[in-house]
């Protein structure tokens, strides 16, 4: 068992096309369990709660939306502290699509839109 913190920063879209500059910023923390699988191969299930913020879409609310997501991955232990991961994520998060610098009533065209993002990784992982 233990506790992760997730950070990542997208400047680029995959495939489509977008208008304006769009970037994504997220930080999010959680618990981690833990499971060894067979000698050096072990694999993990986390929980993360947090933070994204979008930028280059003109999004006025909120600057930050909350996230939070399930994902799980392998980690292959190189030495006591450091192992190679692969892992993978389904984050949710929320913004309102709104180009004016107003407050948003309801029934306006600025209402929130939940989406999910998969996003895979791969790196390495220095336990403390």
């Amino acid at each position: 068992f233990g506790v992760t913190a997730d950070g990542g920063y997208y400047a680029y879209a995959y495939g489509g096309t977008n208008p304006g500059d769009p970037t994504v910023e997220t930080v999010l923390f959680g618990p981690v369990l833990h499971a060894n699988l067979f000698r050096n191969l072990g694999g993990f299930f986390h929980v993360l709660l947090g933070g994204e913020h979008t930028g280059g879409e003109k999004y006025t609310h909120p600057k930050v939306s909350f996230a939070g997501g399930v994902g799980v991955g392998m980690d292959y232990k190189l030495s006591h502290r450091i192992s190679l991961r692969v892992s993978g994520d389904d984050i949710a998060s929320s913004f309102a699509s709104n180009t004016s610098n107003i407050l948003c009533n309801e029934g306006d065209e600025c209402s929130a839109h939940r989406r999910n993002n998969a996003r895979a990784a791969f790196g390495l992982v220095y336990k403390f």
